[in-house]
């Protein structure tokens, strides 16, 4: 056989096959197209992803969120600033609430007789009122005799004051530094 006749007996192809491959050639690069989409969407969603934890990581970082290590302290003594409205009712069984003005000339005192309750006994409720807040003013009384620790409604204390009151009844009053003072130091000798 010689070389022409070798050139012929290859198979030709027919207009319907060349239909039906290009027809395939076509759907492969529609999906590979698609395959190239989906592969770059993808890559783009984890950037932004990953650029938004990154930021988040950034920004408790600086903020201190994250990273401080949370330390377990002893059993606290149970301390709130309260209200002077809600300083009868403010739960059952017995507590103390220390009135004085946060800012004002016995501020360091009081806070140091507050400090007495946690020496004495952890477990102890006390809260605390700003005489000094302006929520809290129409509770100050301007002298002894204004004093009226009845209600809720009613109450009058000078500043510094400390109540005992048991089951939303008051049970002692220490009116003024000296009277409290001598409260702290009974305590103290409990203590001891």
């Amino acid at each position: 056989m010689s070389k022409k006749e070798k050139k012929d007996k290859k198979p030709k192809t027919t207009n319907k096959e060349n239909k039906k491959r290009l027809k395939e050639l076509e759907r492969q690069a529609k999906a590979n197209e698609s395959n190239y989409e989906m592969t770059r969407l993808f890559k783009i969603l984890v950037g932004v992803i990953g650029a938004l934890v990154l930021f988040g990581l950034v920004f408790a970082y600086f903020h201190g969120d994250i990273f401080k290590k949370k330390t377990k302290t002893k059993e606290e003594i149970q301390n709130v600033e309260i209200l002077a409205g809600t300083a009868l009712t403010k739960q059952s069984g017995e507590y103390y609430v220390l009135f004085y003005d946060f800012d004002g000339d016995n501020k360091e005192l009081m806070n140091k007789v507050y400090a007495a309750f946690d020496r004495y006994d952890r477990t102890m409720k006390v809260f605390k009122v700003n005489l000094g807040s302006v929520l809290n003013k129409s509770y100050k009384a301007n002298s002894n005799e204004e004093i009226n620790t009845s209600n809720n409604k009613d109450l009058k204390v000078v500043d510094p004051t400390l109540l005992k009151i048991n089951e939303g009844n008051v049970v002692n009053v220490y009116s003024g530094k000296d009277a409290i003072v001598s409260f702290e130091e009974e305590l103290i000798k409990v203590e001891k």
